[in-house]
């Protein structure tokens, strides 16, 4: 008899101990979940600034690309990110127009085309790669001559403090860290020029701008991305 009713407590007891016990491990939890909530992790600091966004606006004249009855036609213009120009700078013009890929090899970081037309103004911005040390120009001519089909604009170094990050940073000093860079490339008939040899001075002054952003390059992309 004693046995039997010291079983029936130990069984009441198991019981009150096991229900308040799972009470306070779900209590234990809500508290632990409040105060996760309420203390969220700290937010990453902010990377310097080294990102740098190249406007280029590129000019034609109302002769460019001209047929064999010299009526101008639209032209082509690739630009090229480089690590290196020596390439290209030594590329003859088919090798570029049918593998510019395998011509220019590791040099080539990204690649993308734009169409300029007979008196007209392309703004193009673009970011650069960081690894890039060239922009090159290629115009696509119907009988290119010589090397005027290519031009070359060297980057500026990269921003690599905050205020390299304001629009007016490097004014007046093409050599200092720029965030936002500005060149010009010339297109005249049957050549394509950087500004050694033409300029905004040979071209009507009221004419629009087409606008173009040039897409980011993928993070997947090995080599040129288009």
């Amino acid at each position: 008899m004693a046995i039997m009713k010291r079983r029936r407590m130990a069984a009441v007891l198991g019981t009150f101990v096991g229900t308040h016990l799972g009470t306070l491990l779900a209590a234990t939890t809500l508290v632990g979940g409040l105060s996760a909530c309420s203390n969220p992790p700290p937010p990453e600091e902010p990377d310097p600034c080294n990102v740098q966004i190249v406007t280029l606006r590129i000019y034609g004249d109302d002769l460019i690309n001209p047929n064999e009855n010299e009526r101008p036609r639209p032209v082509v213009i690739r630009l090229y990110q480089l690590a290196n120009d020596l390439r290209m700078q030594n590329a003859r013009y088919d090798p570029i127009l049918l593998q510019d890929t395998d011509t220019l090899g590791e040099d080539l970081l990204k690649k993308d085309e734009v169409t300029l037309f007979p008196n007209d103004v392309i703004e193009v911005k673009f970011e650069r790669i960081p690894e890039a040390r060239y922009l090159a120009g290629a115009a696509m001519f119907h009988g290119p001559q010589g090397h005027s089909w290519k031009t070359f604009y060297e980057f500026p170094p990269m921003p690599n403090a905050p205020e390299a990050c304001l629009p007016t940073a490097g004014d007046g000093d093409p050599l200092a860290p720029q965030a936002f860079p500005e060149t010009a490339f010339f297109v005249v008939e049957r050549k394509i020029d950087n500004g050694s040899q033409f300029d905004e001075t040979m071209f009507p002054d009221n004419r629009d701008f087409r606008k173009v952003n040039l897409p980011k390059a993928s993070a997947s992309t090995d080599g040129a991305a288009e």
